[in-house]
């Protein structure tokens, strides 16, 4: 048996939505060109609608499949060129991660000018125009910029474990992310923070502000004595401020509880809120 590598794919479609009556008619919105990245070879390529069985070869000898809201729209899109099931290869939807600790959605225009100070190379809506124009290679060129852009986003994550989004008045935010992480993480830093809150033990975090100032990093290690933890935010004092301030579990990449101890006068809850 060869080995499998990831994928990164973006889809672009024939139709839109609104000419096909509705955003749950994803088998009528049909394929135009799928760009795809494979680990395997190192090699981008498109695929047109009347090659979506090798498009299909690729896919399910992929150890991961990775892309841009693909759970939302590319995964729908592509259902009906398969054949039989296709939910058994583990995917990384990038803007998932992201929407869990920003609580919306940020496009993935935003997220390669802060991260990578490059945006998209068009819009959505031109690659179906260029369709119905017949300009496929246009279509080709867009759709692997995305796949590139989607690529190149998730290795810095993944290396960094965080990205950054520009908003269009140029403010840059910071967001944690797990890309590469394996299932659970998170939970399992909440476990560590909810174990130490109960004892009373001061915690190391390795903590992902959305902004810094000063010359601050936005990555930053705190230690923390934990008052409250109510849901996604902590009320912890913090050593270094000198302060009580408010955390969120979110942001925390990392927690690792310390051999030290803090007053047992200070009042806790006794169960989580």
């Amino acid at each position: 048996m060869s080995d499998k590598f990831p994928i990164v794919f973006d889809v672009e479609t024939q139709h839109s939505f609104d000419e096909v009556g509705g955003r749950d008619q994803f088998d009528k919105l049909k394929v135009s060109v799928v760009g795809a990245y494979n680990y395997a070879d190192n090699q981008y390529t498109a695929f047109e609608e009347n090659q979506m069985g090798e498009f299909e070869k690729m896919y399910r000898n992929a150890s991961l499949i990775i892309g841009f809201n693909i759970n939302a729209f590319d995964l729908p899109v592509i259902a009906p060129y398969f054949n039989g099931v296709f939910n058994d290869i583990p995917v990384l939807d990038l803007i998932e991660d992201i929407e869990v600790v920003l609580n919306r959605r940020v496009g993935l225009d935003a997220l390669g000018m802060g991260t990578l100070g490059e945006g998209k190379s068009g819009h959505g809506l031109e690659a179906l125009q260029w369709f119905r124009n017949g300009e496929v290679e246009k279509v080709k060129k867009y759709c692997l910029d995305d796949v590139r852009l989607t690529k190149d986003l998730y290795e810095y994550g993944k290396k960094y474990e965080q990205v950054f989004a520009k908003s269009k008045e140029g403010y840059t935010q910071a967001i944690p992310v797990r890309w590469g992480k394996e299932g659970g993480y998170l939970e399992r830093v909440r476990e560590k923070l909810q174990n130490a809150w109960k004892k009373s033990q001061v915690v190391e975090i390795d903590y992902v502000s959305s902004s810094a100032s000063g010359g601050e990093q936005h990555r930053k290690t705190r230690r923390i004595e934990i008052r409250h933890i109510r849901n996604n935010e902590i009320e912890a004092f913090c050593r270094l401020r000198q302060d009580v301030r408010k955390f969120y579990m979110t942001r925390i990449l990392n927690a690792n509880p310390i051999e030290e101890f803090f007053g047992a006068d200070i009042t806790r809850q006794e169960s989580l809120l």
